[in-house]
């Protein structure tokens, strides 16, 4: 075996990140709530930051116990920082070090915690109901059963067969169930299809609607598809009448448990407040209310000196110091750049502030960071999850930006804009004959000369949920 040593010269790149960047990173993509939230965490787990609350709580303390100098001993409350110092030897050899799957894991069950808990469930409470009215146990159990078969809307799709063939419960047992739970919830719930669903509820009138039953029953395709005239000549019926008799089914629920539903939707917290001021100029703010003025503590660097002596203990000291340092720079710097970006997007969207969506320009991330003078990637974290309280309402940062379509004059419309002006070509055509998308081309085309395509006026007009030409014809 020889052995010989050997000098190589390479070149490369490689990303080096250190821990203030991570955690600058961490910190810029939290929302106004995550940050509180961050905030607290560090407050409890470094005792070099400080609240001015705490430090005058502390400084009160300190008065009071000089106010009283023949309290007894054993009722001194020692200084905090003098506290830690005593004892930060001990924690040092007995301390258990936090692994990263437990801090995860304490993570994710203090998210779990800040989630509201549902009042009742939609088959608890129906349940319960039955119970109250002292319904049979044998009832209650079968109508427990059909819970566990019903969609998201509330049918059956397979309907009471499937769900005796499945359970081994008689089709009669299961029938008084369901009948049941109509009575105490919807009259509808547990139907097989829509169809079923409007004649559920057309049978819970009092009031006999021939005409919209016969519908219901013989015509139900052609009413999907909107052939009204064609039903009205089958049934020998005016468009008019045959209008009338649809109008009730617009009284109906289609979806049967909507009404048991419970919302989850969250609060938005805006992290941005964008005001027009008296001057017609837009102000831009960051939200500060209930985020504490965290600080490095005023004896920081005093626990640090008393702690030369032991090495350890100055090393564990002074890296607590840092964190705290690293930690405040972070929260800093996060409120630097989302003011920057907040700016730049208001700069370039004024129109849209102002005047509204029809006037929202073509952004793109890279223009902002390039203004800015950041990288794409901080832009993408500063604006996550974000929201702006703007003239046009509560938005997310994100639908600042918004690609387009080019024009007749070399410019580009935004996408957002041109979506409002689709809505408003539709909101303003004559109802007897609606616009086909080859039409609403055309007048994009000629009137506005944005160049846009039939299928792209599909998908605008789909993402906004406007029906087609032929079910948006009124007869």
């Amino acid at each position: 075996m020889r052995l010989e040593y050997n000098q190589n010269l390479r070149l490369e790149q490689r990303l080096a990140q250190s821990p203030q960047m991570i955690q600058a990173m961490e910190i810029l993509q939290l929302t106004m709530p995550e940050l509180l939230d961050r905030i607290a965490l560090e407050l409890e787990d470094n005792p070099f930051l400080e609240t001015p609350e705490s430090a005058d709580s502390a400084d009160q303390n300190a008065a009071n116990s000089h106010e009283l100098p023949d309290k007894r001993e054993e009722d001194h409350q020692p200084d905090p920082v003098e506290l830690d110092l005593e004892n930060l030897g001990n924690l040092l050899e007995g301390a258990p070090s936090r692994s990263a799957s437990s801090s995860s894991e304490e993570s994710d069950y203090d998210m779990v915690q800040n989630v509201a808990a549902p009042e009742a469930h939609t088959e608890d409470s129906i349940l319960a109901e039955m119970r109250m009215r002292d319904e049979p146990a044998l009832v209650v159990h079968n109508a427990e059963l059909i819970f566990h078969f019903l969609d998201a809307r509330g049918f059956l799709p397979g309907g009471l067969a499937e769900v005796a063939e499945v359970s081994g419960v008689s089709y009669a047992a299961l029938d008084l169930a369901l009948a049941r739970i109509r009575l105490i919830s919807h009259p509808a719930i547990g139907c097989e299809n829509l169809r079923e669903c409007f004649l559920l509820q057309l049978n819970a009138l009092e009031q006999e609607h021939y005409v919209t039953r016969k519908i219901l029953i013989d015509y139900f395709d052609d009413l999907l598809a909107n052939r009204i005239p064609q039903i009205a000549k089958a049934e020998d019926l005016t468009v008019e009448e045959v209008r009338r008799a649809i109008e009730v089914l617009a009284h109906f629920d289609s979806r049967p448990l909507g009404d048991f539903e419970q919302d989850y939707n969250q609060t938005i917290f805006p992290d941005v407040i964008i005001e027009e001021n008296e001057d017609g100029q837009l102000d831009i703010r960051l939200v500060r209310d209930g985020i504490p003025d965290v600080r490095l503590t005023r004896k920081a660097q005093e626990a640090l000196e008393r702690a030369k002596g032991d090495k350890r203990l100055h090393a564990f000291l002074l890296k607590k110091i840092e964190r705290a340092r690293w930690f405040l720079d972070a929260v800093q710097q996060r409120r630097e750049t989302l003011t920057k970006i907040s700016q730049e997007l208001v700069t370039r969207q004024r129109d849209f502030l102002v005047h509204g969506p029809e006037r929202m320009q073509t952004l793109k991330m890279q223009e902002v960071a390039d203004a800015v003078g950041v990288h794409i990637s901080t832009v993408s974290r500063a604006i996550r999850g974000k929201h702006a309280q703007t003239p046009q309402g509560i938005m997310s940062l994100k639908s600042f930006f918004s690609g387009g379509q080019s024009t007749a004059k070399g410019g580009h419309r935004s996408r957002v804009s041109i979506q409002e002006r689709i809505k408003g070509i539709v909101g303003a055509e004559d109802k007897g004959h609606p616009l086909s998308d080859e039409e609403i081309v055309k007048i994009l085309r000629q009137r506005d000369g944005t160049k846009v395509a039939r299928r792209t006026v599909t998908k605008y007009r789909q993402a906004l949920e406007i029906p087609s030409s032929t079910m948006r014809r009124a007869h």
